[in-house]
């Protein structure tokens, strides 16, 4: 089995398998089967952008990691060369910026191009405008992987299905909204710049003025590995678990007091 291996210690878990796991799998760089993110979050979102669409086993090396399994790498590789596993797909989201096509697995990002400038812009959610126009650090539109990260920072809870925005840091009284998978999102910037990127990636868009962004989910998806009998993290609609209730919960409609 074909195997590339990403993260910030992935020269040991390369020893560890060539100590424990020579004959079951191959190392490679290009056309892996399989990619083993050694590390958390920021690990996965890095192997996507390397190796887009390939199954990711997730194998924890850091203390955040909701996508990853309980077990141990011990536990993980052996199961895998047994091929006792199956995958779980995710969606990724996508939107085109002067030609150029960016996805984000967990989200994508729009943010004020001056940290002491506000963005002023205007959200369409299937051409119907949301909150009229906006002022604030800008948006944030995620996936349910996603929801457990900046999103979850913001709004103080996560969803399972479907696409969320959140409105980071706006100055008005306006909730997010989490909204079925094929809405279109459109962001029309007022008043720039403006900057756009996904996930982790280093590369970042600017925006001028005048400007519109359409963020759609993507045709493409991308899988983790799942173990059986070893189970992932629930994306759960309502309050993240680590986070001070605030805003609205989608699930049960109601306000969310500190």
């Amino acid at each position: 089995m074909k195997v590339a291996i990403v993260g910030l210690q992935k020269q040991a878990l390369a020893n560890y398998i060539r100590r424990h796991h020579r004959r079951d799998f191959t190392l490679v760089k290009t056309k892996p089967e399989f990619v083993l993110c050694y590390g958390g979050d920021g690990t996965l979102l890095f192997a996507e952008q390397h190796y887009s669409g390939v199954p990711k086993v997730m194998i924890r090396q850091s203390r955040v990691c909701p996508a990853c399994a309980e077990a141990n790498r011990t536990t993980i590789m052996n199961l895998l060369a047994q091929g006792h596993y199956s995958l779980t797909e995710l969606p990724i989201l996508e939107t085109t910026v002067h030609g150029k096509t960016i996805y984000g697995i967990n989200d994508i990002l729009v943010a004020h191009g001056n940290i002491n400038t506000g963005l002023r812009y205007r959200l369409y959610l299937n051409g119907e405008n949301y909150g009229g126009g906006l002022l604030g650090d800008g948006v944030i539109v995620a996936t349910p992987l996603g929801s457990t990260g900046y999103f979850q920072s913001v709004t103080r809870s996560t969803f399972q299905y479907g696409i969320g925005v959140a409105l980071n840091n706006t100055i008005f009284m306006i909730n997010h909204v989490v909204l079925p998978a094929d809405t279109i999102v459109k962001v029309k910037i007022d008043r720039g710049p403006a900057l756009v990127t996904a996930d982790n990636a280093k590369a970042i868009i600017a925006l001028k003025t005048g400007e519109t962004l359409t963020i759609k989910q993507s045709h493409r998806s991308t899988y983790i590995v799942f173990f059986s009998g070893k189970e992932y993290g629930q994306y759960n609609l309502g309050i993240g678990k680590t986070r001070v209730a605030l805003g609205f919960c989608q699930g049960c409609s109601q306000s969310l007091e500190v």
